[in-house]
């Protein structure tokens, strides 16, 4: 599955970029809906949560 499809199954939301990075650091430029913008800044949010928390249980870095 690609950017866009995970993104779409997800959070309901369509993007118009599979760069991840592009997205991340502006979101508004890549989705239709200017209230998206929100919803993606928190899956980002959460995934570097996740990513930090692996990092914390795992005892490394």
């Amino acid at each position: 599955m690609n950017i866009k499809n995970l993104i779409k199954t997800l959070l309901d939301i369509e993007v118009n970029t599979e760069d991840i990075l592009k997205l991340r650091e502006n979101p508004k430029e890549y989705i239709t809906k200017e209230e998206d913008a929100e919803k993606l800044k928190d899956l980002f949010l959460l995934m570097d949560l996740a990513e930090k928390q692996e990092v914390d249980e795992d005892g490394k870095y």
